[in-house]
């Protein structure tokens, strides 16, 4: 599902490759992107967004409302970290619901497309069937900021299966 947030509007893309293979960028139009998580892993695994979504968010109030629906079902939810929509935006991507461990989405980067949309490349993985997995209901969510484009945005989704040999 494409969430519009405040005057954003989205649009999924869904291939089996990375931004890198699209004729229309190139390493020349990279945007830099800070996640909000900085290890390899989702921002958190157990968010109370239940859909897939790809949401781009331009402004406080919306902002808000996201970061109370990636806490809710906790008794209480982390600072809403500061962000200057003057200057930046926020992209999240959340996976869904999954009946297991072992899945994730990370948002990986973003480019500038020829035409000056704005492309950002999400990973999504799940487990292989040889992968030992937690048997238990998880709703993965990735986010990140990067400088305010007030263009098209696109996601670009790139799945991946983990192989446990």
């Amino acid at each position: 599902m494409i969430r519009s947030v405040g005057a954003a509007v989205a649009f999924v893309l869904v291939a089996g490759t990375g931004c890198s293979t699209f004729p229309e960028i190139t390493d020349g139009n990279r945007i830099p992107v800070t996640r909000f998580a900085a290890e390899p892993y989702s921002f958190t695994s157990n968010s109370g967004m239940f859909a897939s979504e790809r949401i781009v968010i331009r402004d406080v109030e919306s902002w808000r409302a996201i970061w109370a629906e990636i806490f809710k079902g906790r008794s209480s939810a982390p600072e809403l970290p500061q962000v200057n929509f003057a200057q930046e935006m926020v992209v999240v991507a959340a996976l869904g619901s999954r009946s297991t461990g072992g899945f994730g989405i990370l948002i990986e980067g973003a480019n500038e497309a020829v035409n000056g949309a704005t492309l950002i490349s999400v990973r999504t993985f799940s487990p292989g069937p040889r992968c030992g997995t937690t048997q238990a209901i998880t709703t993965p969510v990735d986010l990140a900021r990067l400088a305010r484009r007030d263009g098209e945005v696109r996601f670009v989704d790139r799945a991946e299966v983990h192989t446990c040999d």
